[in-house]
């Protein structure tokens, strides 16, 4: 049987287990293989690039699907035997979201985005133009960062709130850990904790985009891309009425 070509279209998509996240996308699209419109268990491309260098000298990759490094002895021989550089997690089931609802937060007023109790974020926003009702209900949202001056790096056109960071998020608020938005030394893109990371404040931060896991905040933090999203809908009363 011959193998199903990967298909590359609009969406999101997040590993199902791990300490980082990559929710600062510099594209829209995600290639793999799709079972449906939504689900958990896409099989995504790895997307691979260089990340300097482990401890041993040896050059290693990070892999921003999968959020895992590549570049081992295993890892080199896989390659030599499939043709093909891929992480140790390439066949790992993954969340995703295909065709996300995309939100310009400053094409409306009045926004309010929460997460229920379900799990589903809810997304209720008046156009500006016009005064439509905008109504989402949706397990992942992406929202338009290209209009949003100044809160993150200017290469990200979109920020993927997955329901893995937005749960982490929640869990935070409610434990009352010490929250903020930890950029890359190296690239500059906001880090993002998950899992057992998300309850812990820490200095050191690994990154989600670039794989650099040198770079360290001034105080023990949870590091959230989310938490950046919320203090620019405070500045913004006018947009946001309430975000997250």
């Amino acid at each position: 049987m011959r193998p199903v070509t990967p298909l590359t279209l609009p969406g999101m998509c997040w590993p199902l287990q791990a300490s980082t996240g990559h929710l600062g996308v510099t594209t829209t699209l995600i290639t793999g293989h799709f079972r449906a419109g939504a689900g958990q268990d896409a099989i995504v491309q790895c997307a691979l690039v260089p990340a300097g260098k482990f401890r041993n000298g040896a050059l290693r990759h990070w892999c921003r699907t999968h959020q895992h490094y590549w570049g081992t002895q295993a890892d080199l021989a896989d390659a030599q035997a499939t043709q093909q550089r891929r992480c140790r997690q390439h066949a790992s089931p993954m969340g995703y979201v295909l065709y996300p609802a995309l939100f310009d937060p400053m094409q409306c007023h009045a926004a309010t985005l929460r997460l229920d109790q379900d799990g589903m974020l809810q997304l209720r926003a008046r156009a500006d133009l016009g005064g439509a009702l905008l109504v989402r209900d949706a397990p992942a949202l992406a929202i338009d960062c290209r209009a949003l001056s100044g809160v993150f790096h200017p290469d990200i056109v979109q920020l993927n709130i997955t329901p893995p960071a937005a749960q982490a998020f929640a869990a935070a608020l409610q434990a009352g850990v010490p929250l903020d938005c930890s950029d890359c030394a190296r690239c500059g893109h906001p880090h993002l904790d998950l899992g057992s990371f998300a309850q812990a404040p820490h200095r050191r931060h690994t990154c989600g985009h670039c794989g650099h896991d040198a770079s360290h905040s001034a105080s023990a933090i949870v590091s959230t891309p989310l938490w950046r999203l919320r203090a620019f809908a405070l500045r913004h009363p006018q947009r946001f009425a309430q975000c997250l």
